[in-house]
């Protein structure tokens, strides 16, 4: 078999209500649909956040190759030179090709991968102050209580047992004090992460610790940045600390490991060079004695499907995956959206990934990115800036 042809595509689907984070505002998911064409007439799936044009210069040299060849393939994509080294790129080409394994063997991808350990994978709900949005209805969420009651919703729509609230949007002690106000609604048995995204300085995380240990967090992830000043928070406090901002490879892990600035490490598909890598991660993490957790991509239902495939494969991640997904208003495959159900996500049944393109939906959601109606809206705002409802702010980190 042999790669023929690699296509792709653009999409932008719309999320519930504009979700404030740290570094702007999501008033959309846009990702990049792959479809990989072989001389036999299979074609494989995947989905990046890298560009179509990024995937389609780094996609070229491997026209030809065995998409089963994947250390072969990932090789050619990542020694072009330094700029080849994208993750991102090689991540949803080897997606693609997984899929196209499983189409030829008839297989779905989690048995490619090792076979299942579990039947589903843990999902977690990822909870966002957020704007109220007109399109949708959906209200406000910017008090304490407003996010208790926001989360207290999810719980009860899809049965999360694990709750967790995307910080460095507020200051420290709004947001502390929203996690008092999530444990005090959704009581002791729901398990509660809080992520800063390194928005806070070194004497504001040791000054918010005693506060956060009351509360009870599972983890607590990436309240300061740089190892060293995650290192020195983890000195003063009896909480996990994870990471998916100061450890982002391997080449990162060993030091972090050494200088004691991490407990768990937060992996994804993506930003880690695609599954067979995190299948890796999972391995040395046991062997280093880390715990393991699975990040949101922003993902669409490819990348939610690649997310419970590989998941269910892996010893280490009893941990609830975080995921963007149910804050969609539509997907781009056929059938229902990839939800959970009483807290968890089974990987979709059938060869490869086990999801198919609805081409009536990508090519809506091709077409409203191509329109720039979600670029334009900072333009109608009369800001430049990355968040519309407050022209003329930019992200300063640390911010506390």
């Amino acid at each position: 078999m042999k790669i023929t042809k690699i296509e792709t595509v653009e999409v932008t689907v719309p999320v519930q209500a504009p979700l404030r984070f740290a570094y702007g505002v999501h008033i959309a998911f846009t990702r990049t649909i792959i479809k990989m064409h072989t001389d036999e007439g299979i074609v494989g799936l995947g989905e990046t956040a890298a560009s179509a044009a990024q995937v389609e210069a780094l996609g070229k040299p491997i026209i030809g190759q065995n998409p089963f060849d994947l250390d072969v393939i990932r090789n050619i994509i990542g020694n072009r030179f330094y700029w080849s080294r994208d993750p991102l790129v090689a991540s949803g080409l080897e997606m693609a090709c997984i899929d196209i394994m499983g189409k030829a063997t008839g297989m779905p991808a989690y048995r490619l991968m090792g076979g299942k350990l579990r039947d589903a994978i843990n999902m977690a709900a990822y909870c966002f102050y957020r704007y109220p949005s007109e399109e949708t209805g959906a209200p406000a969420v910017s008090t304490p209580d407003e996010m208790a009651s926001h989360a207290a919703d999810l719980v009860d729509a899809f049965g999360f047992r694990t709750v967790k609230l995307k910080g460095g949007v507020l200051d420290a002690r709004t947001e502390v004090a929203t996690m008092e106000a999530m444990r005090g609604r959704l009581g002791p048995d729901i398990r509660l992460r809080l992520d800063p995204q390194s928005a806070w300085t070194v004497e504001t995380a040791i000054e918010m610790v005693p506060r956060l240990e009351t509360v009870g967090l599972e983890y607590f992830e990436d309240p300061v940045a740089g190892q060293p000043n995650m290192a020195t928070v983890r000195q003063r406090t009896k909480l996990a600390m994870s990471t998916n901002m100061c450890v982002t490879s391997f080449d990162e892990l060993g030091q972090a490991v050494q200088i004691r600035a991490i407990d768990v490490i937060l992996t994804d598909p993506w930003y880690w060079g695609g599954p067979t890598q995190v299948k890796t991660l999972d391995t040395v993490a046991r062997t280093m004695g880390i715990g393991l957790s699975m990040h949101s991509g922003i993902e669409l239902g490819i990348g939610m499907a690649v997310m419970a495939h590989t998941g269910v494969t892996m010893i280490g991640l009893t941990a609830a995956v975080d995921a963007h997904y149910h804050h969609l208003t539509d997907d781009i495959i056929k059938g229902d959206m990839l939800l959970p159900k009483d807290g968890v996500l089974a990987p979709p049944e059938g060869p490869g990934w086990g999801v198919e393109l609805d081409e009536d939906k990508v090519e809506k959601y091709r077409e409203i990115h191509a329109s720039g109606i979600y670029r334009n809206v900072y333009v109608e705002a009369n800001t430049v800036g990355p968040d519309p409802n407050r022209p003329g702010w930019f992200p300063i980190i640390p911010a506390w």
